[in-house]
């Protein structure tokens, strides 16, 4: 979610310092508040001869001994407005001609380095920023620009180049500290804005466009549970997302720019297809209508053969938009990570065990192509920066519902290294926050960036990761990634933060708890295992104990002997009677559970 109201009040704030001292930087602000009314947030490969140049030291090193500006367009392979910038902006000769006197400039593309992305995420697809020779940060800019308006900027910041001062997104970072719970003025504060967001005419949540945004949706359905607006407001958004479905090929466009969810546009990132796949499914779950099921299946489909190379792994994203980038063939271990959990849940809801299947293929590809020493994983077959926690962290969460959905303990150990390679590279000690790369970008980015949704997905990740092992090293890293996520760094930067809810949620209440006691080649404890994992939840512990393989890994529960395979519901060590009928076990959960 984006809130340019926030952009703006910062810009006038701004525009308020300098209206007199500063004549120079006043135009640039004023072309800044142009770019934030009307940019439109969605990029491919630039196909021109513009003499761009790979981020390295080296680019800084010249530009100091050259007395130059850098200047770095960090683009998206699937965004209709960076192909403009390239193929109008900067095919513009007076534009050309003034970069290459005074600029080195830099193309980054932003799926390729999280660490770069990240930091400027706000600013972008495309995010322009002007640096001093010295790596300063002058100016920031949001979206496409034309050369009307670009020029301007790049001869302002020559003539002027003092940093325009932006203020600073959230409160102070506070000391790593042990927490579970939002206070409840916090709580109150996410809620209260949530509600405000709903729209009540088209549904969903969003204040100009809708966003496909997977802790929004899969918060909303973990709620609905619990509360009927909420089951009503989630059951109409799912029902309007199933509308940004390619009608063509079915994958999920990351944003429609109508609040009735029409207009989206064809930009089809791997996150988007990983929130859609797993709200579909989930919703499929918990209500099982028909329609929710076919979108799934439109959505396995697109992943399953436009997404998929043929010798392994997931393809990073597609775009079909105005010059037509097609498929982005590189294979991260981020997006794979993204794309075998949604896979995952798929199965999960629906039994299709060529979901599994293909899923178990590509974690294998990414384990035998991504793999780094102890447990962690490379970006790209050759990384430039990194390690990245992002590539870790989803293959971490994708190996631990893999071991969730099939019982194999292999699963379970890789996600354990992963976890452990996290905690070693990954945590901030100061704050307890996990960053996003063990090495910063350049020397002078002194900022240890920490972005919002990996602590979110770390936070849940490790307290899931400590229910299944009992840990506790792994519980303390989820307390700290909690104290960080109510801290005022996060609370008071973003105004939507229903994933940090999730987060709560799952800190303080314990998983749904289910466990199978029988021979893996037993058909009745299969189809016992199946109904565990078709129960509606994110937020469950499903285990297949076949005593022939030895204790759980978390021993923490006396099962008794039995001639038959049986199910049992737990909750605090206390266990529902076996359970041999599949058909009964939902309701055995929901008895023990109170629902």
């Amino acid at each position: 979610m984006r809130n340019y109201d926030l952009e703006l009040c910062q810009i006038f704030s701004v525009y308020r310092m300098v209206l007199i001292s500063n004549l120079g930087i006043l135009m640039r602000i004023l072309i800044l508040l142009f770019a934030f009314v009307s940019a439109t947030v969605s990029a491919a490969p630039p196909k021109t001869d513009f003499p761009w140049n790979e981020w390295s030291s080296d680019v800084f090193d010249r530009a100091k001994q050259e007395n130059k500006f850098v200047m770095l367009s960090l683009q998206a392979w699937w965004c209709h407005p960076c192909h403009q910038m390239n193929t109008i902006t900067y095919e513009d000769k007076s534009v050309r001609e003034y970069i290459d006197k005074h600029f080195i400039p830099i193309y980054v593309d932003q799926d390729s380095r999280p660490d770069i992305s990240q930091r400027y995420e706000r600013w972008g697809w495309p995010a322009t920023v002007l640096f001093g020779p010295d790596g300063t940060e002058i100016v920031k800019l949001r979206g496409f620009y034309s050369p009307k308006f670009f020029l301007p900027i790049l001869k302002g910041t020559v003539a002027d180049p003092s940093p325009i001062i932006y203020r600073p997104r959230g409160g102070d970072e506070r000391r790593t500290s042990q927490v579970t719970h939002l206070s409840d003025q916090q709580r109150s504060v996410i809620t209260d804005f949530m509600e405000t967001a709903w729209d009540k005419e088209n549904g969903g949540w969003g204040t100009r466009t809708k966003f496909v945004d997977g802790p929004t949706f899969i918060y909303a359905l973990e709620q609905a549970k619990f509360d009927k607006k909420m089951d009503r407001r989630a059951r109409e958004t799912v029902t309007r997302l199933i509308g940004m479905l390619d009608k063509d090929h079915g994958g999920m466009s990351q944003i429609a720019l109508a609040m009735d969810w029409s207009n989206p546009l064809k930009e089809f990132p791997m996150f988007a297809q990983e929130a859609g796949l797993t709200t579909f499914s989930l919703a499929y779950a918990r209500w099982g209508d028909p329609e929710f099921l076919d979108a799934a299946n439109r959505l396995y489909h697109f992943l399953s053969t436009k997404m998929n190379a043929k010798d392994g792994g997931f393809y990073t994203s597609f775009g079909d938009a105005g010059f037509s980038p097609g498929v982005d063939k590189h294979r991260y271990a981020r997006e794979n990570g993204q794309a075998i959990a949604a896979l995952v849940s798929y199965y999960d809801a629906t039994g299709n065990t060529d979901a599994l299947k293909l899923a178990i293929r590509n974690a294998t590809w990414v384990l035998e192509n991504r793999s780094l020493e102890d447990g962690g994983f490379r970006h790209n077959e050759i990384d430039t920066g990194g390690p990245f926690l992002a590539d870790t962290l989803t293959m971490a969460h994708a190996m631990l519902k893999l071991y969730r959905s099939t019982g194999d303990r292999k699963w379970l150990n890789h996600s354990k290294a992963a976890g452990n390679f996290i905690i070693q590279n990954f945590i901030d000690d100061d704050t307890g926050g996990f960053i996003t790369a063990a090495v910063p970008a350049q020397g002078f980015m002194k900022i240890k960036v920490k972005q919002k949704d990996d602590n979110v997905l770390a936070t849940r990740f490790f307290n899931q990761l400590w229910y299944y092992t009992g840990n506790v090293n792994f519980r303390n890293t989820a307390e700290s990634g909690m104290g960080f996520l109510t801290s005022e760094k996060v609370l008071d930067a973003y105004y939507f933060l229903p994933g940090v809810l999730q987060a709560e949620y799952e800190l303080t209440n314990e998983p749904v708890h289910v466990t199978i006691v029988g021979h893996k080649d037993d058909p009745n404890a299969a189809k016992l295992y199946k109904a565990a994992l078709s129960y509606p939840t994110v937020y469950k512990r499903a285990e297949w104990w076949d005593k022939r393989e030895g204790d759980l890994p978390r021993d923490d529960v006396v099962y008794p002997e039995l001639k038959t395979a049986a199910a049992f519901a737990c909750s605090n060590s206390i266990c529902s009677t076996p359970v041999t009928d599949p058909a009964k076990l939902a309701v055995a959960i929901n008895r023990l559970r109170g629902n």
